[in-house]
């Protein structure tokens, strides 16, 4: 049977034969706690959880010197006005500067900060 081919009557009521049976449902997959994990909501939970714990393990091995800075971030975030002022003074220029008088042997030096 070709394109073109002279056409031929065929015998009626057709005979179809079926090779293979079509399945509709597909099983339910069974149960297992690694779809549990894929799920966005408690992967974000897990995060969560795992940061309040690993935290203050962090926190105890800062040296003095960080635990100040960041208790000084601290206190900037919690009042607006302060980090507003720092961060509008940092882009336009305006920031406070202060002189020290640093002492050399070459002589009195102002030094700025």
């Amino acid at each position: 049977v070709y394109p073109g081919a002279p056409k031929r009557p065929i015998p009626y009521p057709l005979t179809l034969v079926a090779h293979a049976e079509y399945q509709y449902f597909e099983p339910r997959p069974s149960f297992s706690l690694f779809f549990i994990f894929k799920n966005p909501m408690v992967l974000m939970g897990l995060f969560s959880v795992g940061m309040m714990v690993i935290m203050p393990h962090m926190m105890k091995n800062l040296d003095p010197e960080q635990k100040e800075q960041m208790k000084k971030q601290m206190e900037m975030q919690s009042d607006p006005q302060k980090m507003l002022n720092s961060l509008w003074g940092d882009i336009s220029g305006k920031k406070e500067i202060t002189e020290k008088k640093v002492v050399r042997k070459g002589g009195a030096r102002m030094k700025r900060e």
